[in-house]
């Protein structure tokens, strides 16, 4: 293959991670601003106290969705890219995902329906929380079967399906449902009933799409139905799935851990840091989506010169967008949480040390998938667990000794070493390093945004500061991009772009 080949070659590559990446900010701009807004809701309609419930049961739900589909949803990342060629093997691997994520959605979800009493007993002791927690099993059962069908579209590189479905209907349903809800007076047991409500119409919307856009059927009955087949299936999917009991355990455990020992107000301003903090993961998260398939196909195909570059490109980008947007969250954290009301802005510390922990993460790039696509599954699995571990004896010793912050100092430290650990054995595995001299450009552009929004908040104080800010800032860390110069290889990707679009 000639050199002019293969840079066009991997600027495809690049154009389609990009392009997903373009459609999942859109999607997640807008989910996010819904679940802003519905936080916002709820904090601001039912108070600190029962919005921690809410938090609470919305975070057990989330936590135990990590568990649901066994590993499926990886799995199909993985297979359908990889057996493109081979339809039998695509229709068999997909009916294998389905039933295995219907079953281990059925029991789970059935699991968190019949001990709700007991969790509530062990937890917040509130009679209200077992009812809700029952409404939130539910949740988890349909959001199980949607997560598949999302996964499906985003194996196949139509990422547009799952932004519509889980990134713009569903959070449009949820914040009309819930607002009506405390509208007319209601309770936290309406709101919940209105989310399960939009998940219910959500996964219908979305499966419809499947079938009318997809030509790919789960199928059992083929040539493709051997031992062979399911072995090598739930060898791949089975370690994904102990590896997201691991993720469990460094995950959210934090809030759960929390509410154990603290009260449901704790639980609140606890899970508003982490959810404002969380806006940091946007860019990894939209480079992940077609990052995968497109590093399982460079694997396949052993064309590891065009998967270094794209993993050095893809974790400059995330890096760049993720620096501006933790830059934000710090320079205005009184500001960003006094809008759930002023009890919030006692988190701002803990947002700090999540803002810097996040940043770590995006530091790392899409090492966890590049483990994955690799053929590392066992070592994300043992990942996993020895940090989760390691999360969970943290929490409880920390918050026992130092209460909220505490919390917060074991979660971000954990996360922050655990990613140092992801990208030291990409390294080390597959001969593979995410960095180069470029990234200094927008860690210096994060420094002067940071001075022009610390010169705006010295001038104006509150909201104003905040928007005058943030604008200021983002000027800045554009015109110091810009000043620094722009890649060679971003260069010619625009140039590709914009010519597909004049053809």
């Amino acid at each position: 293959m000639s050199d002019d080949s293969e840079d066009r070659s991997r600027l495809a590559s690049l154009a389609s991670i990009s392009r997903g990446a373009s459609l999942y900010t859109v999607g997640k701009v807008v989910s996010d601003a819904g679940e802003f807004l519905l936080h916002l809701l709820v904090s601001r309609g039912l108070g600190p106290a029962t919005y921690g419930l809410f938090a609470y049961g919305k975070t057990l739900a989330f936590t135990a969705l990590l568990l649901t589909n066994l590993g499926s949803d990886t799995s199909i990342l993985r297979y359908l890219p990889q057996y493109e060629d081979n339809p039998a093997k695509r229709r068999f691997f997909l009916g294998l995902a389905w039933v295995t994520s219907a079953v281990g959605g059925a029991v789970v979800a059935g699991t968190l329906f019949v001990f709700a009493p007991a969790i509530s007993a062990l937890t917040l002791a509130e009679p209200l929380f077992v009812d809700v927690l029952r409404l939130f099993a539910l949740i988890l059962f349909v959001d199980t079967l949607a997560n598949l069908l999302y996964a499906t579209f985003r194996a196949v590189e139509l990422l547009e399906y799952e932004v519509l479905g889980k990134r713009l209907l569903k959070p449009l349903l949820r914040v009309v449902g819930v607002g009506s809800v405390l509208l007319v007076g209601g309770g936290l047991y309406g709101v919940v009933a209105a989310m399960v409500a939009a998940s219910v119409v959500t996964l219908v919307v979305t499966a419809v799409l499947f079938y009318w856009r997809l030509d790919i059927r789960p199928q059992f009955r083929s040539a493709a139905a051997t031992r062979g087949s399911v072995k090598s299936y739930y060898n791949y999917s089975l370690p994904l799935t102990a590896k997201e009991a691991g993720t469990v355990m460094q995950g959210r455990v934090d809030v759960l851990i929390v509410g154990f020992f603290l009260s449901s107000t704790a639980v609140g301003m606890y899970n508003i840091s982490v959810l404002v903090a969380g806006l940091l993961y946007i860019p990894l998260l939209a480079f992940n989506q077609l990052f995968p398939p497109v590093a399982s196909r460079l694997y396949t195909e052993d064309n590891r010169e065009d998967l270094a570059e794209i993993y050095t490109v893809v974790t400059r980008w995330i890096l760049t967008a993720s620096l501006l947007l933790g830059v934000i969250a710090v320079v205005f954290r009184i500001q960003i949480l006094g809008l759930f009301g002023p009890a919030f802005t006692a988190g701002s510390l803990i947002l700090v040390c999540f803002v810097v922990s996040q940043l770590c993460n995006a530091a790392t790039g899409p090492s966890d998938y590049l483990l994955m696509m690799t053929d590392h599954q066992y070592v994300v699995m043992a990942n996993e667990w020895v940090f989760g571990i390691a999360n969970v004896l943290l929490n409880i010793v920390f918050i026992q000794a130092f209460g909220l912050i505490g919390a917060a100092v074991a979660s971000a430290g954990v996360l922050a070493v655990r990613n140092l650990a992801k990208v030291t054995e990409v390294w080390y595995l597959e001969g593979l390093h995410p960095y180069s001299w470029a990234f200094r450009k927008p860690i210096m552009a994060a420094v002067v945004a940071a001075a022009g929004m610390l010169a705006t908040e010295a001038v104006l104080t509150g909201i104003p500061a905040m928007i005058t800010g943030t604008v200021v800032g983002v000027g800045l860390y554009g015109l110091s991009l810009w000043l620094a110069g722009v890649e060679a290889i971003d260069y010619r990707l625009y140039e590709l772009l914009a010519e597909s679009r004049t053809e």
